[in-house]
């Protein structure tokens, strides 16, 4: 890779209308201290949306040391919160938060992690009225979480922390009135600090291995963080949204994984990350201060008597004849005897319910490498082995290789 990195967005009103000329500032995800202590975020930019709505921002080809040293323990990625702040005629704040990569790593520093984030497809994100005004701290959780589920559907659009359905909820909505098309002032004149609220160790699902036959699987996650979270957000701390995206990159110092296992046998596979829910207040002029939230994964963290990583849901009826059957022809794939096939390059399919942090599900994609791959084997039945990719061709971007 080559040049300085550029992040971009789209900005509108609730109903999707664009936001025009409004002010997006960016700041750096990683620099919010673990202890709970209050910050000033560090401006890294701005930018202004134009008449549709998008906006864009080209960091330094030189970045300030911290904010370098950010992008070096992120695999070479600096994460971004892009957010806009402004006020209705009202008074109530209406506020936007995105989430962006930037890939810094350039020439023969380039990382996988570097060029991913320079290929990411810009998210469109809607402003929303925040009216609260007192802290929520999100309940107490356990490990035992509920995340253990085989969907891949992503994430509701809107959910609630405490499981209640969110029919007839809008966002847009406060004490009657509808801010869904009102345009507020175009930001600048509100003050913003952060901390962190909560934070804790959940399971959670980074891929998954299939064996059908007399196939066996395997799937390593080695050394480094190599996914990107859809984050969630929310501006009262009940009803959450994922909005926009960021990677973790650092290190983990472990390699985890699982080998030969089967044959008819497929799990997910997961491990402990340490998420952090953290607060955003913002202070207006002559306004009183308003909260909304954020879940951020921060790093992998192995529990004091936890699981260095589990064994999750069973998928193993995504295999067999009828899924075969089912699948895409051109997806398709015949094993030899005693051959192997390995992903060691594209993403995993989105794990809709890769955790459910804090009463919240968050979504996931796992980035294979040389050292986070999913394996197949084949043994030396008289069946032929078929294999196919959850979304493209085993020789392309498959996701999740899939067997019968």
């Amino acid at each position: 890779m080559s040049g300085a990195a550029t992040v971009k967005g789209v900005l509108t009103l609730g109903n999707g209308s664009p936001l025009a000329g409004a002010t997006v500032t960016l700041t750096p995800v990683d620099e919010v201290p673990e202890d709970g202590s209050d910050i000033t975020p560090t401006t890294v930019g701005t930018a202004t949306t134009a008449s549709d709505g998008s906006w864009s921002f080209t960091l330094p080809a030189t970045l300030p040391s911290k904010l370098q040293s950010y992008a070096d323990a992120n695999g070479g990625v600096l994460s971004l919160e892009a957010s806009f702040d402004g006020q209705a005629p009202d008074g109530t704040l209406l506020t936007g938060t995105d989430y962006v990569d930037a890939g810094v790593a350039t020439g023969s520093a380039t990382t996988d992690g570097s060029a991913a984030a320079r290929a990411e497809t810009p998210d469109t994100v809607a402003i929303h009225p925040d009216v609260d005004e007192a802290l929520v701290t999100p309940a107490d959780s356990t490990l035992a979480d509920s995340a253990d589920s085989a969907s891949d559907t992503p994430a509701n659009h809107w959910q609630a922390a405490d499981g209640s359905s969110t029919t007839g909820f809008s966002p847009d909505k406060v004490d009657g009135v509808d801010y869904s098309a009102v345009t507020p002032d175009l930001g600048g004149a509100c003050i913003v600090s952060k901390h962190v609220v909560k934070q804790h160790d959940y399971y959670t699902t980074i891929g998954e291995g299939h064996a059908y036959y007399d196939t066996t699987a395997a799937f390593e996650y080695n050394n480094t963080l190599s996914s990107t979270w859809g984050i969630a957000t929310s501006v009262d701390g009940e009803h959450w949204s994922i909005t926009g995206k960021i990677s973790r990159k650092n290190s983990t110092g472990h390699a985890v994984g699982f080998t030969n296992q089967g044959p008819y046998w497929a799990k997910r596979f997961q491990v402990p990350i340490e998420y952090q829910d953290v607060d955003r207040r913002v202070t207006c002029v002559g306004k009183k201060t308003k909260h909304s939230y954020s879940i951020i994964p921060v790093k992998y963290d192995i529990p004091s008597g936890g699981d260095v990583a589990r064994y999750g849901a069973d998928v193993r009826s995504k295999d067999g004849l009828t899924p075969y059957r089912n699948s895409n022809p051109s997806y398709r794939a015949v094993l030899g005897k005693k051959q192997y096939a390995t992903i060691t390059s594209g993403t995993s399919i989105t794990y809709g319910v890769a955790a459910k942090v804090f009463g919240v599900t968050v979504s996931l994609d796992t980035e294979y490498g040389a050292s986070h791959y999913q394996k197949i084997s084949a043994g030396s039945g008289s069946s032929e082995h078929d294999i196919w990719g959850a979304k493209g061709k085993i020789s392309g971007n498959p996701g999740v290789i899939y067997s019968y």
